[in-house]
């Protein structure tokens, strides 16, 4: 078992995010997290990375705390956060320095990983130069350049057209199969959701709760216009919206 949440309750002041939550999360699994807005989900990502301390509850990763500072938990946001003032490569460099990674790797791991996302080419270029997907796969570069044993990502294509989102879900699975790193990947497109993930959990509005983990049993590659796939979609949605 990769993530184990027990009776995990977050709440700021007075208000409650989320309540009693429960979760298992089996170590290669690709699981997407969705639900009405304002009922915790990205909060819940900040709380399993340790950026917030749970008010009650234990969040464990292979029996231990979880962490960000360990290297075990890497982290994509809905927003790229490259640092602007640094190229591609200096971005990934950045992240390895960071994590204490052995020096003399880094050019290795940098190359591997630039070509992972297909942007070997562009290691000497700088963020604004870049086009928004194109950000995005260098922050996930940047991730998994420190071999993370859980992947949380946050959103990370949200703010990009159809035909990139798109294109990157696509090139996300490609490298899950090939890493099988466990994912949990926030997320409000229901399309987006059915097409990633192997599980979907589905919470509840706020304070937020799980109201149901979904299986989604469609054979890879899927197709968005195939039945099955238009039924799952919308099976969801009743669920979210029930």
């Amino acid at each position: 078992m990769a993530l184990i949440l027990r009776e995990v309750t977050q709440q700021f002041g007075e208000t409650p995010i989320f309540e009693n939550l429960n979760l298992e999360v089996e170590e290669g699994c690709f699981c997407c997290i969705v639900g009405p807005s304002g009922c915790g989900k990205s909060t819940l990502l900040k709380v399993i990375a340790g950026l917030y301390n749970t008010t009650t509850g234990n969040v464990a990763l292979n029996n231990r705390p979880v962490s960000l500072h360990d290297g075990e938990v890497g982290f994509v946001f809905q927003e790229d956060a490259l640092f602007p003032w640094y190229t591609v490569e200096e971005n990934i460099r950045f992240g390895l320095r960071a994590r204490k990674i052995d020096k003399h790797k880094w050019d290795d791991i940098i190359n591997k990983n630039l070509d992972k996302v297909g942007l070997a080419e562009y290691r000497s270029y700088y963020p604004k130069q870049l086009s928004g997907g194109m950000k995005q796969r260098i922050a996930i570069a940047r991730v998994m350049a420190y071999n993370p044993k859980l992947l949380l990502m946050d959103e990370p294509f949200a703010s990009l057209d159809s035909f990139n989102r798109n294109m990157l879900q696509s090139e996300l699975i490609d490298l899950w199969e090939k890493e099988k790193k466990t994912i949990l990947f926030v997320t409000h497109n229901i399309d987006e959701a059915v097409f990633l993930s192997e599980r979907l959990i589905i919470m509840g509005a706020k304070p937020g709760r799980i109201k149901k983990v979904q299986d989604i049993n469609l054979p890879r590659p899927r197709n968005r216009t195939d039945t099955e796939f238009c039924r799952n979609r919308r099976r969801i949605l009743e669920m979210i919206e029930g």
